[in-house]
């Protein structure tokens, strides 16, 4: 009878299987990116509970981005003065990876409105631009049975051609209503229309908002 023996190093072998496999779930896959977390940290504690966050690229930057998430209704402004933050946004250089970043936010005092574009990083302010003052007469004409109503109706009127203007410039365009309702109240509102093309879209620092509105 013959008695076969098997390699000693073929017993091992196993054995190694388990030890690297082993070691692989310790360590687990690479830590993946998190670009929400990184703009997060680079606000330096400012408060984003519940804003929604998105990214754009194009061949020369990367942006990311965090907006409130109740803007695209109608946001009241109040009478007095008063400031909301539409968006905050990071913007990478592909090319020397410099990032940027910048908050959006309306501030009204007394009665005008602006939207103003500040650098947070350097705490400077890079863009300031006033809204256009409403009317006193009904804009758009007649009167509507909600402030909704309103609001939808100069978007079918005039938004397209605002919009088209932003995309051909890459600069949000303002816009000031005056709507009179059906029992007898009447609003100012102020609306942005921001670019919505790919080429735009990338640096947009603005938001589409559902309209600000203010009692006249």
């Amino acid at each position: 009878m013959t008695r076969q023996t098997r390699p000693s190093a073929l017993l091992y072998l196993p054995v190694a299987l388990l030890f690297l496999g082993f070691l692989f779930f310790l360590s687990g896959p690479a830590a993946a990116d998190d670009p929400k977390a990184d703009l997060i940290t680079l606000l330096r504690g400012a408060d984003v509970d519940g804003y929604t966050f998105s990214m754009n690229e194009d061949d020369a930057v990367t942006s990311s981005s965090l907006t409130g998430k109740g803007l695209y209704d109608v946001f009241t402004l109040g009478k007095g003065d008063a400031d909301v933050i539409l968006r905050y946004t990071s913007i990478q250089d592909k090319k020397t990876l410099k990032t940027s970043v910048y908050k959006s936010e309306v501030i009204k005092k007394g009665t005008a409105v602006n939207l103003v574009i500040t650098d947070v990083a350097a705490n400077k302010v890079v863009s300031n631009k006033v809204f256009p003052t409403p009317g006193l007469s009904c804009f758009p004409a007649g009167q509507f049975a909600s402030l909704n109503a309103c609001i939808e109706r100069f978007r079918c009127l005039y938004g397209g051609n605002l919009t088209c203007n932003a995309n051909l410039s890459c600069d949000p365009q303002f816009a000031a209503l005056t709507c009179c309702l059906t029992n007898g109240q009447n609003f100012s509102v102020h609306m942005i229309f921001p670019p919505t093309s790919i080429a735009c879209l990338v640096r947009a620092q603005t938001v589409d908002v559902g309209g600000l509105s203010t009692s006249p």
